[in-house]
């Protein structure tokens, strides 16, 4: 049992401030409030005592790839590095996450099915890390995102971006595959994007029919399905098809955060990954940071539409992508607070909204008795600063305390 003391406690769910004290037996919150309102039995509790530091739910990174770490061209990683050597990285990039306060991470997309691997070692006990919600192995068109193209020399091997598909009959194969590898939810590539030469964003691949397929297998056992949409048409196909996460959504308009709103779709805006692509230029291929100059170009207005129409906002980072880096997550919080959400809100975006958007709300987003016990400490007030978020002190995991004094207890 441990008891845990600050002189704030912000919840997760938008409120919070004051002074308060966690309790947590074995891997579960049995009381998270103020410090003297706990009645229950603490005998043989160890109690820590952070001062003048914050208490908050351990925090979500709705959209990560594991197996990258800011490589300037990631296709070439995907084309040279064996399977073996990504799998070692992808731990180790998931335990810079852990470090840095993301609990969570939700994996949308991967070669192989590593993630789930991955997944599987952590929830064994195996390895430590972060809990993955996973998605497998993206599934796109031909000619879409993630169908790179090679000279004919080359005999392609399937599933190096994603899995290729044309048709409903080929889809539906494709998301029962993921489903039986065990992914945690769907990932559908609608739109072009910017990683991918000769794939505009703005253009919308996976027709309707073949996105209406994927979300009817997937929700008649359960599963979500989060679509990489960056363009305007694309955007509003997926909505309209009941698409439950939009994941870029850099061309986002009035109409399509409206109809975000009155569908209850998750939106998932990934700024961290534009501003850091263009942050260097000196490596990234050209195609790359034309495409990414102009999508930053609306991607905070994007932010702004959806908040106004109250469509609900998650935090991802699409760790990974060019020098965008694991561990460094907590700049997609800064960059959403530059955009016009509150600090408040900002917190619920990284810890209750984005449980929701995984559908893990049950288990984790708030520091509320039943739940798990997620738990990290920073240095300052998130409320007030929110690059207080970077200032994790205190690590803890379903009960295991993972980083203390600031530093990682375990090894990858």
């Amino acid at each position: 049992m441990y008891i845990l003391r600050a002189s704030r406690l912000v919840d997760g769910t938008g409120t919070g401030g004051a002074a308060g004290m966690i309790v947590v037996d074995k891997d579960l919150i049995v009381y998270a409030g103020p410090q003297q309102g706990f009645t229950g039995n603490t005998a043989g509790a160890e109690i820590l005592d952070f001062g003048d530091a914050t208490l908050m739910p351990g925090m979500i990174d709705a959209h990560v790839h594991t197996s990258f770490n800011g490589e300037p061209d990631y296709w070439d990683i995907v084309l040279k590095q064996t399977e073996s050597f990504r799998t070692l990285t992808s731990l180790r990039n998931v335990q810079s996450d852990l470090a840095a306060g993301f609990t969570t991470l939700r994996v949308l997309g991967e070669k192989s099915h590593l993630d789930i691997a991955l997944r599987n070692a952590i929830n064994r006990g195996i390895v430590t890390g972060p809990r993955l919600v996973c998605a497998g192995q993206n599934i796109t068109v031909s000619s879409g995102h993630a169908d790179i193209w090679l000279v004919p020399d080359i005999k392609y091997e399937q599933g190096l971006g994603g899995v290729i598909v044309d048709g409903p009959d080929a889809v539906r194969r494709a998301t029962r595959q993921q489903i039986k590898a065990g992914a945690d939810l769907i990932k559908l590539l609608v739109t072009g994007g910017i990683m991918s030469e000769g794939s505009e964003p703005g253009l919308q691949h996976m027709s309707e029919e073949e996105m209406l397929v994927a979300v009817s297998e997937a929700h008649r056992i359960g599963k979500r399905v989060s679509a990489h949409a960056q363009g305007t048409r694309g955007i509003k196909s997926s909505v309209r098809n009941g698409i439950d996460s939009i994941e870029h959504g850099f061309y986002l308009d009035h109409e399509g955060a409206t109809m975000m709103a009155g569908n209850g779709t998750f939106f998932v805006p990934t700024l961290a990954a534009g501003a850091t692509m263009t942050s260097r230029t000196d490596q990234v291929p050209a195609y790359v940071v034309r495409k990414s100059l102009e999508a930053q170009r609306s991607a905070a207005n994007a932010v702004r539409l959806a908040l106004d129409a109250g469509a609900r906002i998650v935090t991802g980072t699409d760790a990974g992508s060019p020098y965008n880096y694991h561990g460094d997550n907590a700049q997609e919080l800064e960059l959403l607070v530059k955009a016009g959400m509150s600090e408040a809100q900002v917190i619920a975006a990284a810890t209750q909204v984005a449980a929701q958007c995984l559908g893990i709300e049950h288990q984790v987003g708030t520091l509320e008795p039943g739940k798990q016990a997620d738990i990290i400490c920073v240095k300052g007030d998130p409320l007030k600063d929110i690059s207080a978020c970077r200032r994790v002190s205190f690590v803890m995991k379903g009960g295991q305390v993972v980083v203390s004094g600031g530093r990682p207890l375990f090894r990858a």
